[in-house]
């Protein structure tokens, strides 16, 4: 059995169980994605296939068109500024704008445990760091709120 300081594959199981170690909530959903409800947002685990392993977050507000000028303003202040998580707006039918952040891994590179700690913790604050920016940038209700 590989030691926890060797580089070893991540799967969902590893993820899990690292989550578990670190303490915080999760759930998982019926596709087997692991997500991590924080305050602002909630931070879903996805596998790209067996290129990468990414931490995505959507802003738990929405907002429509009349905000998306102001939205792509943020998004392009952060990616500038910032190394992480990596920030864009969507925008949907019906003009729902929607706030996502970002963190990948390619899967090749494996992971020790502490790696794998690292990047879910810090990943799911960069993301949580992005969406608290939100808050403070558009107080007012937007579109309204899509609350865990």
């Amino acid at each position: 059995m590989p030691s926890s300081t060797t580089p070893t594959p991540v799967d969902a199981e590893r993820v899990r169980a690292c989550v578990q170690a670190l303490g915080l909530r999760y759930f998982v959903d019926d596709e087997g994605d692991v997500g991590i409800p924080w305050r602002y947002v909630t931070v879903h685990v996805i596998f790209q296939d067996t290129r990468a392993v990414q931490l995505r977050g959507v802003w738990h507000r929405i907002a429509d068109t009349d905000h998306l000028e102001q939205m792509r303003a943020l998004v392009e202040e952060w990616n500038v500024t910032r190394i992480g998580p990596k920030a864009y707006v969507t925008v949907a039918d019906g003009g729902v704008v929607r706030l996502h952040g970002e963190v990948t891994y390619p899967l090749k590179a494996k992971m020790t445990d502490q790696q794998l700690s690292d990047f879910v913790f810090n990943g799911c604050r960069l993301i949580v760091t992005l969406m608290r920016e939100a808050e403070n940038l558009f107080p007012d209700p937007l579109r309204g709120r899509l609350e865990p």
